[in-house]
């Protein structure tokens, strides 16, 4: 919904039906996913700029905590988890009912009956991820970009909101500012951020430093809403799941950038078991200037 004066929409309805060659790639049964995968990811091997590309992405996020053998070899696992992650989007039961861990942490933080900011990276098939907490418990808000369900916007990418709503959940729409987004809070509501999004806050993580953004931490801060770190894992067999942190209150630290570092370590033992499962780490993180 929009304001008489055009301002932006407050929440974002789930896009139109998929059309064309998403409807196929819909139409492909669940157990016939790994063969199409390994058929484009055998392609994708065999191009040395794919490789190359993939490669970048892992050394940029793992550079200073692994060796470069294993980072070459994470950078093979990450080009099949990309090919994974293209095809389960058109995949929503697997992806969107993960077991989730800890959700009655998130239930109890519900209760004290102030927001709740489920803090979570762009790490695992998180579109599903948010979809499974709102099965698990209860639809929750999640912050989107307006600029994933326009007409003009990528097919996988509407899709990938789909998913994301699909179990009755809420898009707000991040685009229309800090104050919407408070305003859910103050009111009551969960509501998914994610903590690695473009900006300028200078931070650490995975031994290097890195700049990003330190909304979801000031959003927590700014309406004394509860935070509760959401990871995501997979197993050696392949299964997915999600686990969920005890609350942490934001006034037990003395500023936003403190509460940002703890969200961010959080995280870092997940980042670390499954690295390949980090999607294009190089899109959601900057580097500070070098000198000279």
């Amino acid at each position: 919904m929009s304001d008489v004066n055009g301002a932006k929409p407050t929440f974002l309805t789930v896009p139109e039906p998929a059309r064309g060659l998403e409807r196929v790639r819909l139409a492909v049964p669940d157990p016939l996913v790994d063969t199409v995968v390994g058929a484009r990811v055998w392609r994708k091997r065999r191009k040395p700029d794919v490789v190359a590309a993939a490669r970048l992405e892992m050394d940029f996020l793992l550079s200073e905590v692994s060796t470069p053998a294993e980072i070459d070899a994470v950078t093979q696992r990450y080009l099949a988890r990309e090919t994974y992650r293209s095809e389960l989007r058109y995949h929503p039961k697997i992806i969107g009912e993960q077991p989730v861990d800890g959700v009655d942490r998130l239930r109890a933080a519900r209760r004290a009956g102030r927001g709740v900011v489920i803090s979570f990276l762009h790490h695992g098939h998180y579109e599903g991820a948010t979809a499974s907490v709102g099965k698990a418990e209860a639809p929750i808000h999640i912050a989107i970009s307006e600029d994933m369900i326009g007409a003009d916007a990528p097919a996988f990418l509407r899709q990938h909101v789909r998913v994301g709503l699909r179990s009755g959940n809420t898009g707000v729409n991040a685009a229309a500012g800090a104050g919407v987004l408070a305003k859910v809070l103050t009111d009551g509501h969960v509501m998914a951020i994610a903590t690695d999004v473009p900006g300028r806050t200078p931070l650490h993580f995975l031994g290097r430093d890195r700049l990003g953004s330190s909304g979801a931490a000031r959003l927590a801060r700014g309406t004394n809403s509860l935070v509760v770190v959401m990871t995501a894992h997979c197993d050696s067999d392949g299964a997915l799941s999600l686990s969920i942190g005890e609350p942490i209150e934001p006034l037990d630290f003395a500023s936003h950038d403190e509460l940002l570092a703890e969200l961010l370590r959080a995280q870092e033992p997940a980042i670390l078991a499954w690295p390949e499962g980090y999607h294009l780490p190089r899109l959601r993180w900057g580097m500070p200037p070098t000198d000279g």
